[in-house]
């Protein structure tokens, strides 16, 4: 869930510079693509002209000029999204290689798209699914844990599986090193797929985990979202 959010052009100044103060996440997509370079901050501020962000290397397959982008910034527990165009970067002689480029991207209109951090999804297609078994009352079954935030996650099951909306269940998965994690969940969406591997779906909306596990899941969904940048960096 997002809602959107307009901003004077004092109140985006100030969103900005406190991002660029905090030295806060972001990332930028080209509008209409997949591909998203991440692991980037705001290093600049020519007021209602451009913003200047850091982290990107020479490598880095950068959309040319004037492409249109969505600039994503982590702020808090609040990830903002705000709509850009890159403009001409900062760059360094060629065999200067001590200064990576600095994007540029122009000023951003009043209008901030805000989603809460735990909602955004960060198991896609492109990166595997986890092994997972869901119980249901005295039941259980195998499942693909499909997608995951740190408040929900998605099973795709191969059986058909009929269960009510809010009904409790239990979901237990291995995540990569070893670790197991159980949680509850209740069932907030159910649907069946033709055609599909995993054709019955179901979103639950976590509920109870000890500390541990929280704490793991967090680590977790952190290394996912730092797996997806790099992958999508590299052009993979």
């Amino acid at each position: 869930m997002s809602e959107f959010r307009n901003l004077n052009q004092d109140e985006l100044l100030e969103l900005v510079q406190q991002a660029r103060k905090m030295s806060a996440p972001a990332s930028i997509r080209a509008v209409g693509s997949v591909r998203l370079l991440g692991d980037l901050h705001i290093s600049g501020l020519e007021p209602g002209v451009a913003v200047h962000l850091s982290g990107a290397k020479r490598r880095d397959q950068v959309p040319p000029k004037g492409t249109p982008v969505t600039v994503s910034i982590l702020l808090g527990d609040e990830v903002l999204s705000i709509q850009s165009r890159l403009l001409e970067a900062i760059l360094a002689e060629e065999s200067d290689t001590l200064f990576p480029p600095v994007l540029r991207v122009d000023w951003p209109s009043s209008q901030v798209e805000v989603r809460i951090r735990g909602d955004v999804r960060v198991a896609t297609p492109d990166l595997p699914p986890l092994s997972a078994t869901l119980e249901i009352k005295d039941r259980t079954y195998a499942a693909k844990l499909l997608n995951l935030t740190e408040t929900g996650m998605g099973l795709g099951l191969t059986e058909q599986v009929m269960v009510d909306l809010h009904t409790q269940v239990e979901v237990e998965t291995e995540l990569p090193g070893g670790l197991r994690i159980r949680t509850t969940g209740n069932v907030r969406h159910l649907e069946w797929l033709d055609n599909d591997p995993v054709p019955t779906r179901l979103g639950l909306v976590l509920g109870c985990m000890t500390d541990t596990t929280r704490e793991a899941l967090r680590r977790f969904i952190q290394a996912r979202r730092t797996d997806r940048s790099d992958k999508l960096r590299g052009g993979h």
